[in-house]
């Protein structure tokens, strides 16, 4: 009797990408290929037909952007595993997605050494993320074990995530188009970020972001 192989089901837009990727699994004698889809409507149809062991997606699909792109394929393929590979900036985004429910976030940079590494280690049960996030990951869980007020345990991963894009230079409005949210929500998170760490005005908020993370 054939013993049945773990499904993966690849979404990305880039054609380019879905062909190495198709290649790869294809290639790989202990994974087998369910599928891939170009769309984020076309490949939510697709879990839901094929319920793949593994989803391998892109955070930008189409239209859909970000971390809304990763809700719904979580959503839809849960209980079963999702991996992450983009080009978005890991700590920007991984911790987050992995607070999502994703099994792994690998970056399209290293996906040709590492993307069969990273799916089987998420498809025996494991979670596969660089060693850059996991120091922060595990530094989040110590703040969190021994209640450290550092900036890390005071502010979301959304608002560290604005803190960020703030230290490297980006208005306000930039930052609205790059999370793909508007100026409001952004002046609403920049004010609760001044509130919890005590900050008066834009300017110290900028020089907090610049001198402290």
């Amino acid at each position: 009797m054939t013993e049945r192989l773990p499904t993966v089901l690849v979404i990305d837009d880039h054609a380019i990408v879905r062909f190495g990727l198709e290649t790869l699994i294809g290639n790989c004698p202990q994974l087998a290929l369910a599928g891939s889809a170009a769309t984020l409507d076309e490949g939510l149809a697709l879990i839901a037909l094929l319920q793949p062991d593994l989803v391998i997606t892109d955070m930008g699909v189409g239209e859909s952007k970000g971390l809304d792109t990763v809700r719904a394929v979580i959503s839809t393929q849960k209980p079963r595993s999702t991996l992450i590979l983009t080009v978005h900036d890991e700590l920007l985004y991984g911790e987050q997605a992995l607070a999502l429910g994703a099994a792994g976030y690998v970056m399209k940079e290293n996906a040709h050494d590492s993307i069969l590494s990273a799916a089987h280690a998420v498809l025996a049960g494991g979670r596969w993320i660089s060693e850059k996030l996991q120091a922060r990951v595990h530094e989040r869980e110590q703040q969190r074990a021994t209640g450290e007020e550092t900036t890390q345990a005071r502010l979301t991963p959304r608002e560290l995530q604005i803190l960020e894009f703030l230290r490297s230079g980006r208005t306000t409005k930039q930052i609205a188009a790059a999370l793909d949210c508007s100026v409001r929500t952004i002046d609403v998170h920049r004010a609760t970020i001044k509130k919890k760490l005590g900050l008066r005005t834009a300017a110290e908020l900028i020089a907090f972001a610049s001198n402290k993370l």
